[in-house]
């Protein structure tokens, strides 16, 4: 199911914008949302509307929250995200840069690849700042 959607750099970006930035009790909003991306309104929109059409996230009375996919496909990012910047930092690249070098790229690999290169580590726990890498 998610091998099949794509995204592109800002949709990722959106994704975890909306997922970081939002609460239980209350959604971000647009105007937050553009804020956080330093996007102009309607280019946020317009990156809202795609990923809607994806399934990935709902908006309801001027509030923007990520649907169960949308849920999934966020947490299977973070997990890729910090489980490249764990193979960066153990070849000896510089946390700071591994995270922005990881971003560029990290809502490109699929599900099957990303298991592969994880065992090959080791299946890490934790990514270099030492947040939680979970595993389904």
């Amino acid at each position: 199911m998610l091998k099949q959607l794509t995204l592109t750099k800002r949709e990722r970006d959106c994704i975890l914008a909306i997922n970081e930035d939002s609460s239980i009790d209350f959604p971000i909003r647009l105007s937050q949302l553009s804020k956080k991306m330093k996007l102009k309104p309607p280019t946020v929109i317009e990156i809202l509307k795609r990923l809607e059409l994806k399934g990935l996230l709902k908006r309801e009375s001027g509030m923007i929250k990520l649907t169960d996919l949308g849920m999934t496909f966020y947490n299977n990012l973070v997990n890729c995200h910090r489980i490249l910047e764990t193979i960066f930092v153990d070849s000896g690249i510089d946390l700071d840069k591994a995270c922005k070098e990881v971003s560029s790229f990290d809502f490109m690999l699929d599900d099957e690849s990303l298991s592969k290169l994880s065992s090959f580590v080791g299946r890490p726990k934790a990514c270099p700042h030492g947040k939680p890498i979970t595993y389904r």
